[in-house]
């Protein structure tokens, strides 16, 4: 989730049509608007072609599915995709960990193209609220979802109902855009060092960096304490 809509100019370059709409006021209408033009592409970099998305979304399991592995118990009942989108990695995350896997996301379009699976189910998140139990949690996935969180507010939030709903001793495998350069309007590009501090009780470590389109991905995982 990287590039964003800057105004009507470069909505232009990016889909190759002349219509123009009114800015989106918030994240959630962003999305919503991103889901209804590119729908599973939504979620990439726009950068990448839709021809691209089966090929990043493998070089992305590739490189991180054998990172959480390691990390895992065996005993993981309840695994949380936060940010889920269209489903890219939710299915796999079943698959990987044997656990159940709840997708959520602010986009019910998104959620309603999401592949299914009989240990995935797909809820909608309300008011930043996440539909799940308080320490209800073995392990939470965040792929590229928490620099789209442009608002304070809205960050502090999410980070408080991701603690809320994390076991203690559970898993946080948190993957951010950590690249130097200006923001854009629904994107926040924060440093190593910002998200490795985020979590009161999930003290996160760096783990490694990847590169997409140019641009750092950063790996960080920990436990909650």
């Amino acid at each position: 989730m990287l590039t964003r809509f800057v105004g009507c100019g470069f909505l232009v370059l990016l889909t190759g049509s002349a219509a123009c709409h009114p800015r989106p006021r918030s994240d959630r209408e962003y999305w919503e608007e991103r889901g209804r033009r590119h729908g599973a592409r939504s979620v990439l970099n726009l950068g990448h072609t839709a021809a691209e998305m089966d090929s990043v979304t493998r070089f992305q399991v590739n490189t991180l599915f054998p990172i959480l592995r390691q990390q895992l118990t065996g005993n993981e009942q309840l695994v949380l995709d936060f940010g889920s989108g269209a489903g890219r990695f939710t299915p796999s995350l079943a698959e990987l960990t044997a656990a159940r896997v709840v997708g959520v996301d602010i986009v019910q379009r998104l959620l309603d193209i999401s592949p299914r699976h009989e240990r995935v189910e797909y809820r909608l998140a309300v008011d930043g609220r996440i539909p799940l139990p308080d320490q209800s949690v073995d392990v939470i996935w965040i792929a590229a979802v928490l620099g789209a969180i442009t608002a304070d507010a809205d960050l502090q939030l999410s980070i408080r109902e991701l603690e809320r709903v994390l076991k203690p001793g559970g898993l946080m495998f948190l993957v951010e855009n950590t690249h130097q350069r200006p923001d854009l309007r629904h994107h926040r590009y924060r440093s190593i060092d910002f998200y490795r501090n985020a979590f009161p009780s999930i003290p996160l470590r760096h783990e490694t960096d990847y590169y997409d389109l140019g641009e750092r991905m950063s790996v960080f995982l920990g436990r909650k304490q």
